[in-house]
């Protein structure tokens, strides 16, 4: 059976809990995103970069396992708190002119 690649991986997990759990949550997808890192980095999905650091195998899965996962976790989590920031930069210039729109119709009264 040929691997898969990365993104067809994490598509494929994605998809199948939406069809167990009816959707997926952004922890999830996170979550999913950094195991799938790990998993190409210890060449379990298709890569078509190798990397030899001439680690022994304990070692080296022992050192990618803690510093990989932990950074591509560091990494999709950023993206959300970018994202909700966004949503709540949006929130806070909407309610302001809000604000002063009722602001200037109590003036004019």
């Amino acid at each position: 059976m040929a691997k898969l690649t990365f993104k067809e991986a994490v598509k494929l997990e994605l998809e199948t809990i939406r069809s167990v759990e009816g959707r997926v949550s952004q922890d999830t997808i996170e979550a999913t995103m950094a195991r799938f890192v790990l998993k190409e980095d210890l060449c379990e999905l298709k890569n078509d970069w190798l990397t030899n650091y001439g680690l022994d195998e304990d070692t080296r899965d022992r050192l990618i396992a803690h510093a990989r996962q932990d950074a591509a976790l560091a990494y999709y989590s950023s993206n959300n708190t970018k994202k909700e920031v966004r949503r709540l930069r949006f929130l806070v210039w909407a309610l302001g002119l809000v604000n002063l729109a009722f602001l200037v119709f109590l003036s004019m009264r």
